[in-house]
């Protein structure tokens, strides 16, 4: 009897390991703000991985049991990973729900249609409301955003595993530091073609465009799952010959054939913009490679070739030559 006494005595007084939470994140670059706040503790598993889109994916077996098992599933909404909207909620228990469409204090930017934009409109006030309809959801993309995601995320994180919110809070501080380090220096990078004119592929940059002051003028698709009709496309193409656009971005995650077209009969530049860091290594890094990507292919497309040499190696071509 005095043997079971000791050892329920030493079993109370071990210390208690609490077991790691089961933290989830959608898509690559907001996995990056949160494997940047668990540094040192543990690394939060991504759900789309690279060549999944948000916008058009199934779930795998692995992805699914992801889902069910986590405490924390951190997404956008299904203004996003609109294919993804009906097996989270059924799959994942509310309480570890958490999407950042709409999080208080975020500044929101209203969707716009395909085509070219008129100047001077609505297009890049800011939404104040807080609801999400016609929001555009690309919210990573602007470093006030991204700061106020990494804190409310910060919060929830102290609140499923209260033992290391120190950690959490100390991650935090320089997790900001570095994003204010990136904005100016972004920020000064892009200053010599803040005026030029360009166009994208779909409307997925407004809060990088805001955030240092670009002058995207339209867009080829209405939205990521919507594809131009033929009549919007003759439109495009006779704006551009009266305009002084000089580049068309296409993106990783669609076929460049629409984007080769328009450039072949209109003597476009064209370069490559990518809003998810499709060939960026997971981790906490992969948000400041795609910021800093996204800076570095605009100067090469809309800089002088003078300035495109500079930043190095290209992935502009001339249709034209």
């Amino acid at each position: 009897m005095r043997f079971f006494l000791t050892l329920l005595l030493l079993l109370l007084a071990a210390p208690v390991c609490l077991a790691t939470p089961e933290v989830v994140v959608s898509i690559a670059p907001v996995h990056s703000l949160v494997s940047a706040l668990t540094r040192g503790l543990y690394e939060p598993q991504l759900l789309l991985t690279q060549g999944n889109s948000p916008h058009s994916t199934s779930l795998r077996p692995s992805q699914a049991r992801a889902l069910a098992d986590a405490d924390l599933l951190i997404w956008i909404g299904p203004q996003l990973e609109s294919s993804l909207a009906r097996s989270i909620a059924r799959l994942t228990r509310p309480e570890a729900d958490m999407r950042l469409l709409p999080l208080e204090g975020l500044k929101l930017l209203a969707q716009r249609q395909g085509g070219f934009w008129e100047q001077g409109a609505d297009h890049k006030q800011e939404r104040h409301d807080h609801s999400d309809q016609g929001v555009n959801p690309h919210i990573w993309l602007s470093p006030f955003n991204a700061k106020l995601i990494a804190q409310a995320v910060t919060r929830r994180l102290a609140q499923i595993d209260p033992q290391n919110q120190a950690v959490y809070e100390a991650n935090l501080a320089a997790l900001c530091q570095r994003i204010d380090l990136l904005q100016r220096e972004l920020s000064e990078q892009l200053k010599s073609v803040q005026k030029r004119p360009y166009l994208v592929f779909h409307d997925a940059y407004p809060y990088f465009e805001q955030a240092f002051s670009l002058n995207a003028v339209g867009s080829i698709r209405i939205s990521a799952e919507r594809a131009p009709s033929a009549r919007r496309l003759q439109q495009i193409q006779s704006r551009l010959i009266k305009s002084n656009v000089l580049c068309l971005f296409s993106e990783p995650q669609f076929s460049a054939a629409l984007a080769q077209r328009i450039t072949s009969t209109s003597g476009l530049k064209s370069g490559i913009l990518d809003p998810l860091g499709k060939t960026s290594e997971p981790g906490e890094d992969a948000w400041f490679i795609l910021m800093e990507n996204l800076a570095q292919n605009l100067l090469s497309c809309l800089g002088p070739q003078e300035q495109a040499d500079q930043n190095g190696p290209s992935s502009v071509d001339h249709a034209s030559d």
